[in-house]
């Protein structure tokens, strides 16, 4: 217990007497969703006492409470007094900033925390954090990849947001962690030190959740803030750090315009670029050239051979009659969209594209739609809660239709598309106003393009 107290204690800069009364608190966990269980498994190690808010009495983990012999106070009466006996409220990346139960804590002056908060305060690994708008998972997975390839005596771990809770891993032996981590999980960041921080692109996005640009965009630079080595797409370093624009780094063009790469999207490549930037700050850091490095590129298409994007990335399905399908559910804001539809343009050679979206626009900015590559694309097919406002955006440039639904959709432009054509579905939306996720909608479509190809 007292560890734990001198690691929150420290962040917050408490006086001696501050330290000893935080030491008689209750930590509060907010949820117990798969984070807010690893927080509590965390919080057990040390406390005597837990707070649990939990507001689905239906939640099958807390049945699993009594396995801990630490005292586990679900839901306690909420009285004037109570914040006075709490140390640290800890929140899941899910939960609104707007809870009543932060909203009450930020009012009280109590610490809003996280897991990867604590995870990074806590962890001996050499770590590096991975953010922005677009393409985290696929860039964390493939530094992994690349770190694994080149330094093979090394236990190298991809954790956080890409799924994997961040707090079990303090009880790993691992010598590097690559840490995915949204903005939600960056706001709940209060003070932390890692080794390189990695931010791959800033483009609106989470504005119902955010309440401007300006400030989402000072979240995610928050990566670079609290890192050593800084790697963005910025040739600014106002840090005065370590610094690398992974944009300006050129990979040889027989590498590029070779048969492995042909089908790669440019932001796919860019992600790339960023990965390999990782690489060399980390021989940097670690003092090690890389295994291999005589025939460096070479051996990053060997490590990338075996590796596979997660599913819903501009996940290319089997054709179908000719027609090319595209999967790109993960695409829930504007940017990814038009970097999806800028992909499948480079390297079509024939043939038209035909675009599924539509959702929740979750605030976005319309106007960043560039007309050219709106009129690039045949037909665009359009379904969810905000059908109207798109159609409006776009249909002044290319045939629009608005669908009842993404069965609606698909159908429709599957109908309309020939042989070496390609469907992309590429929501530029949130799912959450049909679908329980951006896995699910994307899990639809592939069902639906399964039983257009067996008609």
């Amino acid at each position: 217990m007292d560890y734990y107290v001198h690691v929150s204690s420290a962040r917050v800069g408490l006086t001696q007497t501050q330290i000893i009364l935080v030491q008689n608190k209750i930590p509060l966990v907010l949820g117990l969703g798969v984070t807010g269980k690893s927080i509590l498994n965390f919080l057990t190690k040390s406390h005597d006492e837990i707070y649990l808010i939990e507001e689905n009495p239906d939640n099958p983990s807390l049945s699993d409470l009594s396995n801990y012999d630490t005292k586990v106070h679900v839901n306690p009466f909420i009285g004037e007094d109570f914040f006075e006996s709490v140390s640290v409220i800890y929140v899941s990346p899910g939960i609104s900033k707007e809870h009543p139960i932060i909203l009450k804590g930020n009012e009280n002056k109590i610490l809003i925390s996280s897991d990867i908060e604590e995870f990074l305060n806590n962890s001996k690994s050499l770590k590096i954090v991975v953010t922005g708008t677009n393409g985290k998972t696929s860039t964390s997975l493939m530094i992994e990849a690349l770190l694994k390839a080149f330094y093979p005596h090394l236990k190298i771990k991809c954790i956080g947001n890409i799924g994997n809770p961040a707090l079990p891993c303090l009880e790993q032996e691992i010598d590097v962690s690559v840490i995915e981590a949204s903005s939600f999980q960056l706001e709940l960041i209060n003070e932390a030190q890692f080794e390189i921080g990695v931010l791959l692109n800033v483009h609106e996005d989470h504005l119902d959740r955010h309440k401007s640009f300006d400030e989402y965009r000072d979240i995610k630079k928050k990566v670079l803030k609290f890192s050593e080595y800084n790697i963005s797409f910025d040739d600014s370093n106002d840090l005065r750090k370590e610094h690398k624009n992974y944009d300006l780094f050129e990979m040889p063009e027989d590498v590029i315009n070779s048969k492995f790469y042909k089908s790669w999207p440019k932001h796919d490549l860019q992600n790339l670029k960023a990965a390999i930037c990782v690489l060399d700050f980390f021989s940097q850091i670690y003092k090690q050239a890389p295994l291999n490095e005589s025939n460096f590129y070479a051996n990053i298409q060997i490590a990338l051979e075996s590796f596979k994007k997660p599913e819903h990335r501009f996940e290319l399905l089997a054709e179908v009659k000719g027609i090319q399908y595209i999967n790109d559910s993960k695409a829930t804001n504007l940017h990814a969209t038009i970097n999806a539809i800028q992909a499948v343009n480079r390297f079509k050679e024939k043939g038209n594209l035909f675009l599924i979206c539509g959702g929740d626009l979750k605030g976005q900015d319309l106007s960043v739609l560039d007309p050219d590559i709106i009129k690039s694309i045949k037909e665009i097919f359009i379904f969810g809660k905000d059908k109207d406002t798109l159609f409006e955006s776009m249909h002044k440039h290319t045939n629009c239709f608005i669908e009842k639904s993404l069965e609606d959709a698909v159908r429709k432009a599957s109908k309309n598309a020939k042989d070496s054509d390609y469907v992309l579905l590429s929501p530029a939306c949130s799912s959450l106003d049909m679908f329980e996720d951006y896995q699910a909608r994307g899990i639809k479509f592939k069902e639906i393009v399964e039983e257009i190809r067996n008609e």
